[in-house]
């Protein structure tokens, strides 16, 4: 028997191998070609889809920075009513050589517009552009920001003594809080410091703010130290608070002041107002405001400033100083939305009420002192903060609405799916 192998079948074994061999490469080489094919247009895909993404990113900070901007030189206004609605065509990108990879428009793209949703909410979409037609559409939501972000604000410093309660509620729903609401909403702050004595409540947080070359602190004094009820840290530190964000000096609110100045509703009140012992005046509201002007005024003992507010608004603007410590400033409707106190000078405001006060006081450059002991409902906006005596202060939330400033902030965002 002859076992001695063929080498011709050999080879053609090996031929056929290597044949199956090299037909297995190619074909693992062109899955592999289109695979990384596949890949590469899904790259570039993303890619120009976030360049648009981001163009019309770019579109949304740029109108919102060109909304503020013009809002603040009063070349632009915001609807004022639901459903109305304002051109973005001041808001474009200028056209920059430098700029070549940012393509974004508002939509509708005919005549690009905002539109107001509700009361401070207002709505814009931006639609940004990438190569091979991609496109992106952004619709944003944003308000006013509040003048009023905390319910006392002392910018150069809040002092409260021992058995001084902070509330927060909102006067929409109720104009007789009783203590805790339960929603932490009265925060406190100062760009310098904030000073509070034992067996104080704060529910809310204490803002600790700055100034160019320090940084606020909070100094709790006496045993039991005050107790802060905010969620989270109680005490933060928020940065530099803007000192007039109503613009009372060189804004708008200096404009109202300079214009009641004139057109003041005083009447037969006069501008230098000194209220003798058990003397009274009364300050009548109406529809739309009713705004008086005073370069000072002393209540002596006894006397009192009566505001009525039963048909509108009372505004009273001072240019001077408000001496109001042996007096009393009565406010029968209790609603804080309906009264308020404003002050561009250094001069020195005080308030004392055997009776709640019910109000704004606006002073960013003037020294405040409380010496009532009744409760305070409204806000506090001062350059310092000091109450005299113990007593309950009520931040009413429902004056954020109503004192804006002209910044914005962005409230909500979300891309389009078309």
């Amino acid at each position: 028997m002859d076992f001695t192998e063929n080498p011709g079948n050999n080879r053609g074994v090996v031929l056929f191998t290597a044949l199956m061999f090299v037909l297995i490469m190619s074909i693992l080489g062109t899955i592999a070609c289109i695979i990384t094919a596949n890949d590469s247009t899904i790259a570039v895909n993303h890619e120009v889809s976030r360049k648009a993404f981001y163009s019309a990113e770019a579109g949304v900070h740029f109108a919102l920075a060109s909304i503020q901007k013009n809002l603040k030189a009063n070349t632009m206004t915001l609807p004022e009513t639901d459903g109305a609605v304002e051109s973005l065509s001041s808001c474009m990108l200028p056209s920059d050589p430098d700029i070549t990879d940012i393509f974004f428009e508002y939509l509708p793209t005919g005549a690009p517009v905002l539109t107001r949703i509700t009361e401070n909410e207002y709505q814009f979409t931006a639609r940004g552009y990438g190569t091979r037609n991609a496109d992106a559409d952004i619709r944003v939501t944003f308000k006013n920001r509040s003048a009023f972000k905390f319910g006392a604000f002392g910018d150069k410093g809040f002092t409260a003594p021992e058995f001084s309660y902070f509330y927060g509620y909102d006067s929409t729903v109720t104009l007789n809080p009783g203590g805790d609401d339960g929603t932490n909403s009265c925060d406190i702050a100062s760009n310098h410091s904030v000073t509070l004595s034992g067996n104080t409540e704060v529910h809310g947080h204490i803002g600790l703010g700055s100034s160019e070359t320090i940084t606020a602190v909070y100094n709790p004094i006496g045993n039991p130290e005050p107790h802060i009820y905010g969620i989270g840290n109680a005490v933060r530190t928020v940065g530099r608070v803007e000192p007039d964000p109503l613009g009372i000096v060189g804004g708008e609110y200096a404009e109202k002041l300079n214009s009641c100045r004139i057109f003041s509703d005083n009447g037969i009140i006069p501008v230098d107002l000194i209220l003798g012992n058990g003397e009274s005046v009364t300050l009548v509201g109406k529809s739309g405001g009713a705004n008086y002007y005073f370069t000072n005024i002393e209540l002596k003992t006894g006397a009192t400033m009566n505001i009525n507010t039963l048909d509108g608004p009372v505004n009273l603007f001072i240019s001077g100083e408000l001496d109001g410590k042996n007096g009393t400033i009565t406010h029968a409707s209790g609603d804080p939305k309906k009264f308020a106190i404003f002050s561009d000078r250094s001069e020195p405001v005080s308030i004392s009420n055997s009776s709640a006060f019910y109000g704004v006081v606006y002073t960013p450059f003037a020294d405040l002192d409380i010496f009532n002991g009744a409760a305070f409902y409204g806000a506090i906006f001062a350059k310092t903060i000091d109450m005299k005596k113990s007593g309950i202060f009520y931040f009413d939330i429902a004056l954020k609405d109503k004192y804006l400033t002209k910044d914005v902030a962005m409230s909500s965002w979300y891309e389009v799916r078309r």
